[in-house]
C-alpha cells in the first residue's frame, strides 16, 4: 500500500486517487481537441433562425421545458450569422427585450414612420376625419400621425420575423441525446471559429462565468483582428429603449387630443400642454430613469475592473460550484479545459489575460459606453415628437390658405425638436449619469445623487422648452420670424453637439488605450 508523508492510503481513498488521475488525463485530451478548433461531427453545425429563438415571447430563453420541442427548431449550416454569447444567471427578460430591439427595433422605427406619413397624407386628402378640439366643433385637428406611428411600430415590434442565422445553446444544442450535446460542447470552438458575428448580450454577471469567457478568447483566437466583429448589447438598453418610447409617446398625446377653447389664445394654449405633460413625467418617473441609468454606469465601470483584473480562477463554474462530484462521481474541471486551451492558443494564460486588459476591454467598454446611446438610437425613442408634429403641421395646413405657412414653421421646429434637441439632451443627460454614477456613502448620499441627475435632466429641458415658448409668443409675421430663430440657433448647436460628441469619443478611446498599455 503506498504511502505519502508517512500515512498509508486506505484502498478507498487510493481508488479514488485513481479516478482523480484518470479525470485529469481526460481533462487533457479533451483540451487538445477542443484547442484544435474542430467540428466534431457535421450535424453540431446548427442554426436557427432569429425569430425561432425569440418566438413565444422568448420562451427559449426563460424557460426549460420542451427541450425536444427547441432542438427541433434548429438545422444544420455550413455558416454561422451570428453567435450570441449569454450568461444564464442575467434576467431573461431583459434579455429578451433587448434582443428583439437588436433585431425588431428598426423595422419598427421605418414601418412606425411610414405608417405615420401614410395616415397624414389620407388624412390631408380628406380620407380620415378629424378630431373637433374647439367649442365650434371644427373637426380640422389630426391625430392619425401619432397615434398610426405608435401603433405600427408596436405591432412591428412584436410581430416581425427577422430571418438571420443566429446560434443559441439552448435552442442548437441537444438536451436529450447526450452523444451529441458532448460532441457539440467539445466542439465550441470550431463553431465559434465558423461564426461571422459573435452578440454578447451583457450584463453584470457575464464576465463572472467562465464559459462567457472562453466563448470570447475562442472567438478572439480563431479570427484575424479584421474579421472580429463582436457587438456588445448591454441587457438594460432594451427595457430602456421601451419605456422611454412609451413615455414620449404618452407626453405627445395630449398635444394632437386634447380639447382647446376657442376663446383662448390656441396657439399659447397648445403648447403649454405638452410642456406640462413632460414637466410632470420628469418629476414623477425622473428619479427612477436616474437612479437606472447609474446604475448601468455603475456596472460598467465594475466591468472596466474586472476585465482589468482577469482571471480564470476568479470566474464561476457550475462544476467547481458542486465540488466536480456529481451521483457520487468525480468529474471534469471545465476550468482546467479551459485554462490549456487558452494557453494553448495565447501560448500562456497571462498572455490571454494581458489582451484582453489591453484591446478587448477598449472594444467593449467602447461598446457600452459610445455605441450603446447612439444618435439614431435617440432618434428612433423620440421619433413620437415627428409624429406628433406632422398631425400639427397637417392641422394648420388645412384650415385655409394663411396657415400653409404656419404650417411650414410648425414642421421645421418639430423636426428641430426632434432631430437636434432630443438627441442633445440625451446626450447630456448620459454624459452627467456616467460622470456621477458612483455609489454613494450612505442612502441618503445616494438619493441626492439621483435627484442631482434629475435636476440637470429637468434644467435642460426648461432652456429648451423656454426657447420653444418664445417661439410660439408672436402671431402673424413675427410668429413665423421666431420660428426661424428657433430653428436656426437649435441647428447650430446640433452640429457643436455633433462636433464636440466625436471629439470626446476619439479622445476618450485615445487616453483609455494609453491606460490599458
Amino acid at each position: 500500500m503506498p504511502q505519502v508523508l508517512g500515512r498509508e492510503w486506505t484502498e478507498e481513498e487510493e481508488s479514488s486517487g485513481e479516478e482523480r488521475a484518470e479525470v485529469r488525463e481526460a481533462q487533457r485530451e479533451v483540451a487538445t481537441y477542443v484547442a484544435r478548433m474542430e467540428v466534431l461531427r457535421p450535424e453540431v453545425m446548427r442554426v436557427t433562425r432569429a425569430h425561432k429563438a425569440l418566438g413565444r415571447c422568448g420562451r427559449a430563453l426563460r424557460s426549460w421545458t420542451d427541450d425536444n420541442y427547441f432542438f427541433g427548431e434548429s438545422f444544420a449550416s455550413a455558416k454561422i450569422s451570428c453567435f450570441w454569447s449569454h450568461s444564464w444567471h442575467g434576467r431573461r427578460w431583459m434579455k429578451i427585450f433587448s434582443l428583439m430591439l437588436r433585431y425588431n427595433g428598426l423595422p419598427s422605427a421605418i414601418i412606425g414612420s411610414f405608417t405615420a406619413l401614410t395616415m397624414i397624407v389620407l388624412f390631408s386628402c380628406g380620407l380620415l376625419p378629424g378630431l373637433s378640439r374647439l367649442d365650434d366643433n371644427d373637426p380640422r385637428w389630426s391625430t392619425w400621425s401619432l397615434a398610426g406611428g405608435f401603433a405600427g411600430a408596436v405591432i412591428t415590434f412584436f410581430l416581425w420575423r427577422p430571418r438571420q442565422l443566429v446560434f443559441l445553446d439552448r435552442v442548437c444544442i441537444s438536451a436529450n441525446n447526450v452523444g451529441l450535446k458532448a460532441a457539440s460542447i467539445f466542439s465550441l470552438a470550431g463553431i465559434l471559429k465558423k461564426s461571422d458575428q459573435m452578440l454578447v448580450l451583457w450584463d453584470p454577471t457575464w464576465s463572472d462565468r467562465l464559459w462567457c469567457v472562453f466563448e470570447l478568447a475562442a472567438f478572439l483566437k480563431s479570427k484575424a483582428t479584421s474579421e472580429q466583429v463582436i457587438i456588445i448589447l448591454p441587457t438594460f438598453l432594451g427595457p430602456c429603449s421601451i419605456g422611454l418610447f412609451i413615455g414620449v409617446f404618452l407626453v405627445m398625446l395630449p398635444a394632437t387630443t386634447v380639447p382647446m377653447r376657442e376663446h383662448t389664445s390656441w396657439g399659447r394654449y397648445f403648447i403649454l400642454v405638452p410642456l406640462s405633460g413632460t414637466f410632470l413625467l420628469l418629476f414623477i418617473s425622473g428619479y427612477v430613469i436616474a437612479a437606472a441609468f447609474r446604475a448601468y454606469f455603475r456596472s460598467v465601470e465594475k466591468l472596466k475592473k474586472d476585465l482589468s483584473e482577469i482571471s480564470f480562477d476568479e470566474t464561476r463554474c457550475s462544476c467547481c460550484d458542486c465540488g466536480h462530484v456529481q451521483r457520487g462521481a468525480h468529474m471534469m474541471c471545465d476550468r482546467e479545459i479551459v485554462k490549456e486551451c487558452v494557453s494553448i492558443w495565447f501560448g500562456s494564460e497571462e498572455a490571454f489575460e494581458d489582451y484582453v486588459r489591453s484591446e478587448v476591454l477598449v472594444t467593449i467598454v467602447a461598446g457600452l459606453h459610445d455605441r450603446t446611446f447612439t444618435r439614431g438610437w435617440s432618434l428612433s425613442v423620440a421619433s413620437p415628437i415627428l409624429w406628433a408634429f406632422l398631425d400639427i403641421a397637417a392641422s394648420h395646413a388645412g384650415y385655409d390658405n394663411a396657415s400653409l405657412d404656419l404650417a411650414i414653421a410648425e414642421g421645421r421646429e418639430g423636426m428641430v425638436l426632434w432631430f437636434c434637441c432630443a438627441p442633445m439632451f440625451v446626450d447630456i443627460c448620459i454624459f452627467f449619469a456616467c460622470r456621477y454614477c458612483q455609489e454613494g456613502n450612505s442612502t441618503c448620499h445616494e438619493i441626492l445623487k439621483n435627484l442631482q441627475l434629475e435636476m440637470v435632466a429637468v434644467v435642460v429641458f426648461s432652456v429648451m422648452a423656454a426657447t420653444f415658448v418664445y417661439s410660439h409668443a408672436y402671431s402673424g409675421p413675427e410668429r413665423l420670424h421666431s420660428a426661424a430663430q428657433f430653428v436656426g440657433g437649435w441647428s447650430i448647436m446640433a452640429l457643436f453637439h455633433v462636433f464636440f460628441r466625436v471629439s470626446r469619443q476619439s479622445g476618450a478611446c485615445h487616453l483609455f488605450r494609453l491606460r490599458s498599455g
